[in-house]
């Protein structure tokens, strides 16, 4: 089974410097796991999540009526006396692990079938960690459970919901719901088959994956957080209605369903930063954290290069309001510009926008090397972005936005520094990291050369503009460069659309303002003052 892309082929820890720090142990986790043969580890994984399932759904008492003695709702007398008159009929518990087993393994099967036929959509990136999380945040519920009633809570306050927020947010909704599915009906076997409680944990985790789905920020995770409370109350309100308790007893069952909901938005906002960090997967609160500006790898890249750092500000800004456009991630594409040129680092001052009074180190060097040094920029980009933990989708930006373009200032200089019969190989000259495969990428590749395509001319007017821009995007068409993207063709056309209004925005009418007058002419002015001008003329 082939899911997931390529991680960069970048030795995790190769390198400790100023732009390569010491890897720590969830990364170094991490990679052992991206490097592990991925059949023997779905294998391992699948083998570990049904014993742990299963054990901890199958041992312990499960009928419902031994768990009313657990309860203390019957005595153990009572029991013995309904057993002897032949009214109940006690389970053998090894029966009843031998049945909860075959349960396991069905849903296990289930699952599985469902990454067969939808893996390659859900699991674009990182299948080996995300599968670990799903395994890890299964086992990890159900272990939450099976505490909250051995410890004899009310059954009602297990906190599903929190799998729901934390699940949705990591993995995405497709996957998460079938997680629910599984974990509601063990979780229902764990408190002695009751089924009643499967539904009520069903709807309220299922309505959860719905909210939060739309929430990109920690203050909207709270507000839908504080909504699936409502629902959860409302929803085991329903429930004890249909189990037959009364008016004040089914009003008491919501109360604790909506102390559930409070309980799993607790539980969510306590572990979801820290598997967001362990996992590396990409969440709006993750790109929110790699958005700040004190952020300390864009805080080298503004001290080390300076002009990359508000070029890909810039680019940043443009991206996002192209992104917007399309309904592309937005945040995404503007973060993904924000890291694109981090390769930058290992050598600023080789490149244009850098050289600040500088002598340009091109002049001495022939156009088949500069063309190296500058294509290097990617794959240092990677490294750099692979070793302070980069989410993949910032680390395929960064690989993909100069697609396989041509460097087409050397090229034109090889040509015109050949000799008679000299060949220039054309791949020399071409970025070879791969064209854009999403939305956002394509985005990233349009914006960045347009913007350094833009600053690059003295006074650009809106003509100018979308000339350089209807160009760009021309050149680029021909030359295949969106062949891998999915961006469409009226995608593409609209993003140039949007870029160019947001770059006439950003040029925009300026007032020219007259140079100061000469100090030493004023001097002299003082000394030899000249005739007085007429009444009502001005200065």
């Amino acid at each position: 089974m082939k899911l997931g892309r390529k991680t960069p082929e970048v030795e995790l820890g190769k390198r400790v410097d100023e732009f390569h720090r010491q890897p720590t142990r969830f990364e170094r986790l991490r990679d052992w796991l991206e490097h592990q043969p991925k059949v023997r580890l779905f294998v391992v994984l699948t083998a570990f999540t049904w014993v742990a399932l299963t054990a901890m759904i199958g041992l312990g008492p499960r009928p419902p009526i031994e768990r009313m003695v657990s309860q203390g709702i019957l005595e153990r007398g009572d029991l013995a006396q309904l057993e002897s008159q032949g009214l109940i009929v006690t389970s053998d518990p090894w029966m009843a692990l031998i049945g909860v087993g075959l349960v396991v393994a069905a849903e296990m099967g289930i699952f599985w079938y469902f990454l067969e036929r939808f893996g390659r959509r859900i699991l674009k990136t990182k299948a080996a960690i995300r599968l670990t999380l799903a395994a890890s945040l299964t086992i990890l519920f159900t272990l939450l459970a099976r505490i909250f009633i051995e410890l004899d809570f009310n059954p009602y306050l297990t906190p599903l919901a929190g799998l729901s927020i934390i699940g949705t947010m990591l993995l995405g909704p497709r996957l998460m719901f079938l997680m629910v599915v599984v974990t509601s009906i063990n979780v229902g076997i764990i408190a002695g088959n009751d089924f009643l409680l499967t539904s009520a944990l069903l709807l309220g985790s299922g309505f959860a994956i719905y909210t939060v789905i739309r929430a990109n920020s920690q203050q909207k995770l709270l507000k839908a957080g504080f909504f699936i409370a409502l629902i959860t109350g409302a929803v085991t309100f329903a429930v004890g209605l249909v189990g037959g308790l009364g008016f004040p007893d089914a009003v008491w069952q919501g109360v604790l369903g909506l102390g559930n909901g409070v309980l799993s938005l607790m539980l969510a906002m306590v572990l979801l930063p820290l598997l967001d960090n362990a996992f590396n997967i990409l969440t709006p609160m993750k790109l929110l954290e790699l958005s700040n500006p004190s952020n300390e790898l864009l805080h080298k890249l503004l001290q080390k290069a300076p002009g990359t750092f508000t070029h890909s500000m810039q680019v940043g800004n443009l991206s996002e309001y192209a992104a917007e456009r399309i309904q592309a991630d937005a945040l995404l594409a503007r973060v993904g510009a924000y890291y694109h040129d981090v390769g930058k680092l290992e050598h600023p001052a080789y490149f244009v926008e850098n050289q600040i009074s500088q002598i340009n180190p091109h002049t001495a060097l022939s156009p088949a090397l500069s063309a190296r040094i500058i294509k290097r920029h990617v794959k240092d980009g990677l490294e750099i972005g692979y070793a302070w933990g980069l989410p993949q989708e910032i680390l395929d930006i960064i690989a993909q936005h100069h697609g396989t373009t041509r460097i087409e200032y050397f090229y034109r200089k090889a040509l015109e520094n050949a000799l008679d019969g000299e060949t220039v190989r054309e791949s020399d000259f071409r970025y070879s990291s791969g064209r854009p495969k999403s939305k956002e990428a394509g985005i990233v590749m349009i914006a960045d050369s347009v913007e350094a395509t833009v600053k690059s001319i003295a006074k650009p007017t809106p003509k100018r503009v979308e000339d350089i821009i209807a160009g760009t995007i021309r050149s680029k068409i021909e030359d295949g460069q969106f062949d891998d993207c999915a961006l469409t063709m009226r995608e593409i056309h609209e993003v140039g659309e949007a870029i160019r209004e947001a770059l006439i925005g950003f040029l925009g009418p300026r007032i020219e303002y007259p140079d100061a007058p000469d100090e030493k002419s004023s001097d002299k002015n003082q000394k030899k003052p000249g005739k007085p001008k007429p009444a009502g003329t001005v200065n």
